[in-house]
């Protein structure tokens, strides 16, 4: 029982500060405003998390553990890797206009924040975005590999650019409040994937 009050307190810690992080940021919430949203005492908050760093990388594990899942999942029910590009691109674009073109990625956001101040996050957001740009170019060579690409076509090269043209837009629907770019964006990928294909 004591494990899994442990796990569900964890649980509990990171689900409010991916929350207060992702809309306010790293260096506007304090541990106090962390131990308030948990329901909890902020030595109790210490007792997981003994440092404001150390609760700020395991949300970073914490947001990526979803995100990574959310494209494995792509990748293995796609039957497209055309139409899988084209899904992400719509369900970003739906996400921007549900709240209204604010929050964007969390980790890009994260990015802007910490690059030149936070050694130790950057490294930790640049890890993850890594992986993803890495399990996104291999689901590519699948791909290339059967056939259904150029043989000149390069999964990582491609795996990159369309990352960060998501990213740029994502950026640019914050900074117009509209999800036009994001739209734009889809539109670009889709065609240079189009004329890739063998």
């Amino acid at each position: 029982m004591p494990r899994t009050a442990n796990l569900e307190a964890r649980q509990r810690i990171l689900d409010a500060a991916h929350k207060l992080f992702y809309t306010g940021g790293l260096n506007a919430v304090s541990m106090d405003c962390v131990a308030a949203a948990a329901g909890m005492k902020k030595a109790n908050l210490f007792h997981y998390y003994p440092t404001k760093e150390s609760l700020e990388l395991a949300v970073l594990d914490h947001a990526a553990a979803g995100m990574n899942e959310h494209i494995a999942q792509l990748a293995r029910h796609s039957y497209d890797p055309v139409g899988a590009i084209q899904r992400i691109f719509e369900e970003a674009a739906g996400l921007m206009r549900q709240s209204q073109c604010s929050g964007g990625c969390f980790f890009g956001n994260l990015a802007q924040e910490t690059a030149d101040g936070n050694e130790t996050i950057r490294q930790k957001v640049a890890q993850h975005l890594h992986a993803w740009t890495t399990e996104l170019a291999a689901f590519f060579e699948r791909w290339r590999q059967s056939g259904y690409f150029r043989e000149d076509f390069q999964p990582h090269v491609a795996a990159q650019a369309i990352l960060s043209l998501l990213e740029g837009a994502l950026l640019f629907c914050k900074a117009s409040k509209s999800p036009e770019p994001v739209d734009s964006a889809k539109q670009l990928a889709v065609a240079y994937l189009e004329a890739v294909r063998a």
